[in-house]
């Protein structure tokens, strides 16, 4: 009797803890379901328009009289105040520009709807601001103007000798935004291994950017002007006369780009663990407009415009959290 109770017991210690054990699942491990959250940190090229170090310099207008646009055009010697030949070169104005893959672009944010299906939003801001500063004349002492190296030495170009106490420059003032949102939908395809999820989807973007910029109130820069002496006659130029730009410069300039696309979007997850995803994914095809608007306070304003269409370009490798 106690040998048959032993072993009873011993099977009910053996079956328990096996009944116990929780049912595996590799798809509730593995794959996403409905009301999960995932947070990707995306690696890639940048998506912002041109690049930070060359955007004042692509969208600010010359203020100097040339054909409005005439300065972010890459075109032939003859014809370079008057024809823009490439704007997407000179701009930048693609979805890519020549960062490489390794970069962190943003972080997405996925929220499953159901267990097939998500939405995803994905942003980024950057904005910089650049105070002006009025140019400060120097002093000059003419202690080496004897010199005869030194005697082009023009304190009125802005250049000055040994000796003399330098001039400081003047710094434009300008505010710089740049922005992009991306808003998408994917669905997630079953696989014989759990752990790998490929999916496609479609996404839709919107970029800005834009720098306005205004001169400050002495830039140490001046016109020639006529002089008339009113004593004389008044058709004659007696001499011409140094004077302030800021008489006749307008003070204030801006450009800003505007980007409206979207697109298909192709990638493929791997589960390293559950909740820890890896993923790589691209676009097949996706399309951009751009516009570009350049101004000058009292001028009219330039607009131009470009079509953008790109297939299987766009790859993006994404570490990934999903609880």
């Amino acid at each position: 009797m106690l040998k048959k109770l032993s072993i009873i017991l011993l099977t009910i210690f053996m079956v328990v803890p096996a009944m116990a054990q929780p049912e595996e699942s590799c798809e509730c491990m593995f794959a996403p379901r409905a009301g999960q959250w995932e947070f990707d940190l995306v690696l890639g090229q940048n998506q912002f328009f041109g690049n930070e170090r060359d955007l004042s310099m692509t969208l600010l207008p010359n203020s100097y009289g040339q054909a409005l646009g005439s300065t972010i055009g890459v075109s032939d010697a003859d014809d370079q105040n008057y024809l823009i030949t490439d704007l997407t070169q000179t701009i930048n104005i693609g979805f890519l520009n020549t960062n490489n893959l390794a970069n962190m672009i943003g972080v997405q944010a996925r929220y499953f709807i159901t267990n097939r299906i998500d939405i995803n939003f994905m942003g980024s801001y950057n904005v910089n601001l650049q105070p002006g500063k009025d140019y400060i004349e120097g002093t000059v002492f003419g202690m080496a103007r004897s010199n005869t190296t030194n005697a082009a030495m023009d304190p009125e170009a802005g250049f000055y000798d040994v000796g003399d106490i330098f001039a400081q420059k003047a710094i434009l003032a300008s505010v710089q935004n740049s922005a992009i949102g991306q808003l998408g939908s994917n669905y997630y395809f079953t696989t014989p291994n759990e752990r790998i999820n490929p999916y496609i989807g479609i996404y839709g973007q919107v970029k800005w950017a834009r720098i306005s910029a205004v001169y400050p109130s002495y830039t140490g820069q001046s016109v020639l002007t006529d002089v008339i002496d009113a004593d004389d006659d008044p058709t004659t130029v007696d001499y011409a006369d140094n004077v302030d730009i800021s008489v006749f410069r307008a003070f204030g300039r801006a450009g800003q780009m505007l980007g409206f696309g979207g697109g298909l979007a192709f990638g493929v997850q791997y589960s390293l663990m559950p909740g820890l995803i890896l993923g790589i994914e691209f676009s097949p095809v996706l399309y951009q407009y751009s516009l570009l608007h350049l101004q000058i306070n009292g001028q009219q304003p330039y607009y131009a415009s470009n079509h953008n269409v790109s297939v299987f370009k766009y790859p993006q490798l994404k570490l990934g959290f999903r609880f």
